[in-house]
């Protein structure tokens, strides 16, 4: 039988229709597209006619859009978040972290930021809506780890609260409260901090290799699924003034408890 190619940008082509054709592209050409069919097969003629239809379409629609817009805006809305990416040396991502992850929420609250992730290998992603404090943060960081302590631009300007309860025992497992989740690890509270709020509870970090008995591909991913608010841990060492925590030893422990 004869098909019909029928242009839609709403969406009912795909209940309605035997073939589910979208195409993406510029006056220049094709730059994606996606196919569902719900039949045997397509014709080459079929596609021939879907295809020029698709490109005679596309072309009208951005006719129209360069009624409004001729060409992309040199500044993005005010709405719309920015990234930014740089790199640090391996050695210095301690310094950047800060202790119990103190560093890094303090450079995200004080610049503004919605987020600020630390690779494993020294990479930084900075999120937020403000192209300036993005370019502040990034030279906060930057000379936090040359030695120059930043301090330009909105970065951190006082002395905050510090932890003044017991030290935590090695060894020891505790469960406390999860304060931050990034790609590296979960910050975890594993000691309280005063009942007035005046100063904070001590916190650690649980490497993402120390999440699980098992390799963890997306530490943000599996923290969410799992859908508590708190960890179990064990207490492991303290590097640097970084206080080292570990899931992964409370599962080995109760696994080998009879």
């Amino acid at each position: 039988d004869e098909a019909y190619v029928v242009s839609d940008i709403l969406g009912n082509e795909d209940a309605l229709g035997t073939m589910d054709f979208k195409v993406a592209g510029d006056k220049e050409g094709i730059t994606a597209f996606q196919l569902d069919i719900k039949c045997e097969g397509l014709s080459v003629q079929t596609m021939e006619r879907a295809l020029e239809q698709a490109r005679v379409g596309r072309l009208h629609i951005l006719g129209e859009m360069n009624k409004s817009l001729d060409k992309s805006r040199a500044e993005l809305p005010a709405t719309v978040p920015r990234m930014a990416t740089f790199s640090i040396d391996e050695a210095s991502i301690g310094k950047v972290i800060g202790p119990g992850g103190k560093t890094i929420r303090s450079v995200i609250e004080d610049f503004g930021l919605s987020n600020m992730d630390v690779g494993e290998d020294g990479q930084i992603q900075l999120s937020g809506f403000s192209t300036e404090k993005l370019a502040e943060a990034e030279e906060f960081v930057k000379k936090l780890v040359a030695g120059g302590g930043g301090g330009r631009g909105g970065g951190p300007r006082k002395d905050r609260p510090q932890y003044v309860g017991p030290d935590p025992v090695l060894g020891e497992t505790y469960t406390g409260k999860i304060t931050g989740i990034q790609k590296f690890g979960v910050f975890v509270e594993i000691l309280p901090g005063a009942e007035d709020g005046s100063t904070p509870g001590l916190e650690g970090l649980v490497h993402v290799s120390e999440l699980h008995t098992e390799r963890i591909r997306n530490c943000e991913g599996f923290v969410r699924s799992m859908n508590v608010e708190e960890l179990t841990v064990k207490y492991v060492g303290n590097e640097r003034g970084k206080i080292q925590l570990s899931r992964k030893a409370v599962l080995e422990e109760k696994k080998a408890t009879p």
